[in-house]
């Protein structure tokens, strides 16, 4: 006999299955979409709130300048969710750490919270492609002087989309 728990779970599974394939597809949006739908039953499932997360960052990565500040919060928020709700979980964090690296123009301190999380990653060689070297790497860039203006620019895309949603 079916129960409405089993069909919730047949559908999650189909929900879930089918957000992966649009992430692969690079149809992020669709992607969101439907990992934002089956969180709706399931608020607390790390996985779906990793994916959704992934699907954000990629969706700022070739966001307009105006939408590209909204998909990166959204990002921050499943990925540090998913991080909460399961620490221990590497790929979560190291995806995060990922975010936090590539993406410190749409908030203040990621790259504090990227070494936050490093520490929790823990030690590496300091080699190429390393953790540790990423956020060496990012500082340095930080205290470039046309960085600065770059991320003002983005800032200022970013109020104008605030005030076009409004």
């Amino acid at each position: 006999m079916w129960r409405p728990g089993i069909l919730f779970l047949i559908s999650w599974v189909a929900w879930a299955g089918d957000g992966e394939s649009q992430f692969e597809a690079c149809e992020f949006k669709s992607a969101a979409h439907i990992f934002e739908r089956a969180l709706a039953g399931s608020p607390r499932d790390a996985s779906l709130h990793f994916w959704a997360g992934r699907s954000y960052a990629r969706m700022a990565e070739v966001a307009s300048l105006l939408s590209a500040s909204k998909d990166a919060r959204k990002a921050q928020i499943h990925l540090e969710a998913a991080v909460n709700l399961e620490p221990a979980n590497r790929r979560y964090l190291e995806e995060l750490f990922n975010f936090y690296i590539d993406s410190p123009q749409w908030f203040d301190g990621g790259l504090s919270r990227a070494a936050t999380l490093l520490e929790r990653l823990g030690p590496d060689d300091g080699g190429p492609g390393t953790p540790s070297k990423r956020l060496a790497d990012a500082r340095k860039e930080l205290r470039r002087a046309a960085w600065h203006v770059e991320q003002g620019i983005l800032r200022l895309g970013a109020v104008i989309g605030r005030v076009a949603e409004k």
